[in-house]
């Protein structure tokens, strides 16, 4: 039972990540918090780290499409990794029942955001050709990094607006070069959680092999999935998710 709990799960939270660039840590914590019973720290480590192997099969296929706008996610990257080592430091220092709260604040923005209008940016995909539209997205990237780093989020949600909106980016290569500014972000955060991680359960090792599986899925089926209508079964799922921790939090 434990075993097929975990590839479904594992493969789930692959799926969300290659299905929509983003989204996977908004139901890998809650799954590793109430399906394994993993405490909030664990959970949030463990969750940086499979967001970032989830988004990498997904950010290379991309990548090869030469969909990735490298500029931008280094401006991004940058600022966003920083974020989240600072974010994963102070962490330590903040009550769960805030960081809890600060979750659950998180996934409601997120369903906010699948449910209105995606914002329209110039679609040109400017270069990064001056320091003050870098210095946008360095300290975009930094606010976005510090909730990566507090709770585990790795800011899909917000990243590819952001580039639509400060960098004119068109969506899909918004998405495609969000997953990269996630994968530095995710692994940066990891770095931060490193010594809580829970390397002693070997259903961590089968959760990341599943993620990753998961993951190939989700890219070859977001060709063929209304996206409109994904987003909008996933905000749905993500209300669901945000009740449950309001309503019962899982134990500490």
């Amino acid at each position: 039972m434990m075993w097929t709990l975990i590839i479904f799960w594992g493969l789930f939270i692959g799926l969300i990540l290659g299905l929509l660039g983003g989204g996977g840590a908004l139901v890998s914590i809650p799954i590793l918090l109430y399906a394994f019973h993993f405490p909030f720290r664990e959970a949030v480590g463990a969750s940086l780290l499979l967001v970032a192997l989830g988004a990498l099969p997904s950010l290379l296929l991309y990548w090869r499409k030469q969909e990735v706008d490298l500029p931008a996610a280094l401006w991004m990257g940058l600022g966003g990794s920083f974020g989240a080592l600072l974010g994963s430091r102070f962490a330590a220092f903040i009550p769960q029942d805030l960081l809890m709260k600060l979750l659950i604040g998180l996934i409601l923005l997120s369903v906010w955001r699948l449910y209105r209008p995606a914002p329209i940016g110039e679609g040109i995909n400017h270069p990064v050709n001056t320091l003050g539209k870098g210095l946008k997205l360095l300290l975009a990237g930094v606010a976005i990094g510090i909730l990566t780093g507090l709770v585990g989020v790795g800011g899909g949600f917000l990243i590819v607006p952001t580039l639509i909106l400060i960098h004119g980016s068109e969506p899909r290569r918004a998405i495609a070069t969000s997953l990269l500014i996630i994968f530095l972000n995710a692994v940066s955060g990891t770095a931060g959680y490193w010594s809580v991680l829970p390397w002693y359960k070997p259903i961590f090792y089968a959760l990341m092999s599943m993620t990753v599986i998961g993951s190939l899925l989700g890219f070859a089926l977001s060709r063929k999935v209304g996206s409109q209508r994904l987003k909008q079964g996933f905000g749905a799922l993500l209300l669901v998710i945000a009740i449950l921790l309001l309503v019962k939090p899982p134990a500490s």
